[in-house]
């Protein structure tokens, strides 16, 4: 099976045509963004620019773009940003949801996470996102960039925050905006701070701690299981709609299994950091995680 799902956000490609004894199935979201240049005024070389497009915000300087540095701004950023995120996590398949047949075995597969970025001029095709792009001078080094309006440093990794111990925390911009564009929020929302319904941009949603201010959606590059979120909001939705699998029912649970049962039903697919093998139903329903095949 091949099915696609469109979400306002991204569109999402399951496949289990990939799967036998060794091989999961792959949940491929694709992120269609559209870029659009923010250039100076009529036809000057320089101008100027608001950060984060807020006209009550200081200005810096811009340059306008030309054709190479466009074209090359806008390869570095598709290509880094897909590989940041492509092929990072893998779902753990609680309820054997999408069971197949490999010779005469039953497996039931988890679910690889994949990532595919797709960048185009905004006036070409249609988009999930249109970004702004700004060309800073050489003399500026720092710019207000927000999930839709970018500047020509964002692929850079410049020092975003400092940990407990002094040292600076690094981050590429483009990979954390592309974490909102997927749906992601900052690191410490519901935080002391931060609160949801507040603004979340403030520098305490960003992280207090060393642990929250070295993820990806705080100040740092680290990727965390709680950033498959995305995956396992479009999986729920095939599973939501899928028939069950015709090879495999789960058996129903005994009362002593009936807690992890409701909690698995409740959490059906939950991320991992590591390949994970599929699983015959017994390894299943003795919750064995399959790591390695002979």
């Amino acid at each position: 099976m091949q099915k696609t799902l469109n979400f306002p956000r991204y569109d999402a490609l399951l496949n289990t045509d990939v799967c036998d004894a060794r091989n999961n199935a792959e949940l491929t979201l694709t992120l269609r963004l559209g870029f659009r240049q923010i250039n100076p005024a009529g036809t000057a070389a320089e101008g100027t620019y608001h950060d984060y497009g807020d006209a009550t915000a200081p200005t810096r300087k811009i340059i306008r773009w030309t054709p190479s540095a466009w074209a090359s701004w806008k390869h570095n950023f598709v290509r880094s940003a897909q590989a940041f995120w492509n092929g990072k996590f893998w779902l753990i398949n609680h309820l054997g949801y999408f069971g197949y047949r490999a010779g005469r075995q039953i497996f039931l597969p988890n679910i690889w996470c994949r990532f595919v970025l797709q960048g185009s001029d905004a006036n070409i095709g249609s988009h999930h996102h249109t970004i702004d792009v700004v060309r800073l001078h050489p003399s500026e080094n720092w710019f207000g960039s927000h999930s839709t309006l970018y500047d020509s440093l964002d692929t850079n990794s410049v020092r975003k925050g400092t940990d407990s111990h002094g040292q600076p925390i690094m981050q590429r911009a483009h990979v954390h905006e592309v974490g909102h564009l997927l749906g992601l929020g900052h690191v410490a929302i519901g935080q002391p701070g931060c609160p949801a319904n507040g603004n979340t941009n403030a520098s305490a949603c960003y992280g207090t701690n060393d642990h929250d201010q070295y993820s990806v959606m705080g100040e740092g590059m680290q990727l965390r299981p709680e950033h498959a979120q995305p995956w396992i909001d479009a999986m729920r939705q095939f599973a939501a709609t899928e028939p069950p699998s015709t090879v495999y029912t789960i058996p129903a649970p005994t009362i002593t299994q009936l807690p992890q049962r409701m909690l698995d039903m409740m959490f059906p697919f939950t991320a991992v950091m590591r390949r994970h093998y599929p699983r015959t139903p017994a390894e299943l329903e003795a919750r064995q995680m399959i790591t390695s095949r002979h």
